[in-house]
């Protein structure tokens, strides 16, 4: 499919399954806890997919996954509980999509901080049900001619959510100029915990890090990792998976072609500075998977970059 299938929905009716397009204010509302949602608050078109193995909402401002709650399961993600969703702006938790460049542009340091796409409309290209009810919804960005001027290479984003018990999110970028394209990315995932400073990551012992609180510098991850502070660190050529362990449960984080890890909480400090953070920065932990810093691609002409995340809690 080429049309925006999202401009024709209201509700499509799967098997066992819809998915609805509603505006975010109906779905995150002060019952909910989002306090700061007034008639002031511009609002985004978001589509809620409900079936018999999860629930899941992903605006298609940047194709950013906002929830995705199995079932019988608690939320995988965290969202703040401070977000106004306001169309151009950036969505505070869930899964955003950080590309062509992940951070700061290494090249242009005064371009857009984690890329052009996660503040664009991405178009619905298509929607399937496999036998097992898992839904699949694939979803597509191309630069226009304001992001040409800011970043000039043309490339094709596009990025497939399977939603059944576990999220398995799959992104291929196309080089579609002739030149070679500098490309950098990530899913920034942010998760969902009971108190940051009680919770365990696994996978990262031993590797070397790039610490962002102290300019870059690297050191050896020796010791268990603890959220007492803002930690915001980048884990080159890692790969395979991560767990979280909470006082309850564990969230795993498997990825391939997706090489950097980056781990990030705010602290009580920097979150205090945060208007869509504050009092909240104990409630999440983010561990990113991309390829970023030196992982980042050089993507010839008409070449093709994939890489693949899934998560799931038990």
């Amino acid at each position: 499919m080429t049309a925006d299938i999202a401009a024709s929905i209201d509700t499509l009716e799967l098997r066992n399954a819809q998915i609805h397009l509603r505006p975010a204010s109906d779905i995150f509302t002060s019952a909910d806890g989002f306090s700061t949602l007034n008639s002031e608050s511009a609002d985004l078109t978001v589509l809620e997919c409900i079936s018999e193995k999860c629930r899941a909402v992903i605006s298609l401002q940047g194709a950013h996954i906002l929830a995705f709650c199995p079932a019988a399961k608690e939320e995988l993600l965290w969202l703040s509980p401070l977000s106004r969703f306001r169309p151009g702006d950036a969505i505070r938790g869930g899964i955003p999509i950080c590309l062509p460049w992940f951070g700061v542009n290494r090249r242009q340091a005064d371009l857009p901080k984690h890329g052009l796409a996660r503040t664009q409309l991405w178009s619905l290209d298509d929607v399937q049900q496999a036998a097992d009810d898992t839904i699949s919804l694939r979803l597509v960005f191309r630069p226009n001619s304001e992001d040409l001027a800011l970043f000039p290479y043309a490339f094709l984003a596009e990025l497939t959510i399977e939603l059944g018990t576990e999220l398995r999110l799959s992104l291929r970028l196309s080089n579609e100029g002739q030149e070679l394209m500098p490309l950098s990315f990530a899913f920034h995932s942010y998760f969902s915990v009971s108190d940051a400073a009680v919770i365990k990551l696994e996978g990262i012992d031993g590797r070397e890090y790039l610490d962002n609180c102290q300019g870059l510098s690297r050191f050896v991850q020796s010791d268990s990792l603890v959220f007492d502070r803002e930690i915001d660190r980048v884990y080159e050529a890692v790969g395979a998976n991560q767990t979280l362990i909470d006082s309850h449960r564990k969230i795993e984080i498997d990825g391939r072609g997706c090489d950097t890890v980056v781990i990030w909480n705010p602290g009580a400090v920097l979150a205090a500075k945060m208007d869509d953070v504050g009092q909240y920065y104990r409630d999440y932990v983010c561990v990113e998977r991309g390829m970023a810093f030196g992982d980042e691609l050089q993507l010839a002409a008409g070449g093709v970059a994939e890489a693949k995340m899934t998560l799931s809690s038990s």
